[in-house]
This record gives C-alpha cells, sequence and structure tokens, in this order.
C-alpha cells in the first residue's frame, strides 16, 4: 500500500519522505522500505519481491534474514541500510570478497544516491587517503578483513590524522553465516615493531 502511495512522487519527494521519517516509529520504518523498493524499480529496473521486503523489515529490526540463492539478498539488505543510515553516522555493509564490496556499492550506489547518501567501497591496495574518503561516506562496502586490519591499522596509528576509520555506528553482514562462523575461526593479526637504535 505504502508502495503504490509514493509510486508517482517525484525522486524529490520521495527523498523528503525518507529525511522526514522518525527513528523508533514502525510505519516509518515501513515507509523507508517502500522508498527504497521504487528507487530499486525506477534507478535499476528491479521490483522488490515480498520475500525481499520481509527480509528488509527483519534487518531493520537487527535479525538475520534466511534468504536462498537467488532470492536477492544484495537488494533485501539496501531498504535496512537506508534506514540505519538516516542519522548519516555510517553504515558499514560487510560481504565475503573485494569483488561484491565493489559491485554492490556501484550497483546499489544510485539508490543511495537518491536519498542524498554517499556510498563507497575498501578493497586491497586503496591509499590511505582513498580508505579514509570511503569510510567517511555514510555507506561503506567492504570485507570484515579490510574492516578490520584498517581497525587495527588505526589503534597503533602514531598521529590521529594516520587514522582511516571514522567512528562505529552499525553495520550490515551479508552472508553472515560465512563471515560470523566460518571466517571468524581466522584471527587478524597485524604485526609492528620497534625501530632499532644504531
Amino acid at each position: 500500500r505504502l508502495r503504490a502511495e509514493f509510486q508517482t512522487q517525484p525522486d524529490a519527494a520521495l527523498r523528503a519522505a525518507y529525511e522526514a521519517a522518525a527513528p523508533d516509529v514502525e510505519r516509518d520504518v515501513e515507509t523507508v522500505i517502500a522508498l527504497a523498493a521504487i528507487a530499486a524499480e525506477r534507478l535499476l529496473g528491479e521490483r522488490m519481491f515480498d520475500v525481499q521486503l520481509r527480509g528488509a523489515l527483519a534487518l531493520t529490526r537487527g535479525a538475520i534474514a534466511e534468504m536462498q540463492t537467488g532470492e536477492g539478498k544484495t537488494l533485501t539488505a539496501v531498504p535496512a541500510v537506508l534506514w540505519l543510515a538516516r542519522n548519516r553516522q555510517g553504515v558499514h555493509v560487510l560481504t565475503v570478497n573485494d569483488y561484491l564490496a565493489t559491485r554492490d556499492a556501484a550497483w546499489m550506489g544510485p539508490i543511495y544516491g537518491l536519498f542524498g547518501l554517499t556510498c563507497g567501497s575498501i578493497r586491497q591496495g586503496l591509499s590511505p587517503e582513498a580508505r579514509r574518503a570511503a569510510w567517511a561516506c555514510d555507506i561503506t562496502y567492504s570485507t570484515p578483513n579490510e574492516a578490520g586490519f584498517d581497525y587495527l591499522r588505526d589503534q597503533i596509528a602514531l598521529r590521529p590524522e594516520d587514522r582511516v576509520h571514522r567512528g562505529f555506528a552499525s553495520a550490515l553482514i551479508d552472508e553472515a553465516d560465512s563471515i560470523l562462523i566460518d571466517e571468524a575461526r581466522i584471527p587478524l593479526v597485524i604485526a609492528g615493531g620497534e625501530e632499532s637504535e644504531g
């Protein structure tokens, strides 16, 4: 019903409705999900199915949404990310590899842009300046390893300006079973040492 209500509204009206969404109001959660569905159809030609809308609602509530391959997990996450990003404190979307982080940020970026949000991605080989810019976005796609190693490097940085992360607010995990169980068995270790005098 909400999707039908907003369907004919111009982009500016969709953005205004998004910016008016109040925290912790159930109807506003549903509004953001409807707005994301309209934006996905308008910008990507992707119509969100009921299973995706239900999954998005579960994610906004902090639950895990189990979906089968091919049901559209990447798009399902977008309304929840929009909901988490409305305070502009930064949302990390953690996925399993650099390719998906880069692809998903580029693919879903236009939806976030319609609502005035910036979107970036982190991958191996980025300079500290590029990392800092990507982490400063409203939404940042990354692997847990890249996020974790950047965090560890920030902890041993000698100057505050050498840090790349912004403050931490919220994260959404794609492929939660892989990231929270399989990959969690491998510790992140960063080596450092003192320079010898001589």
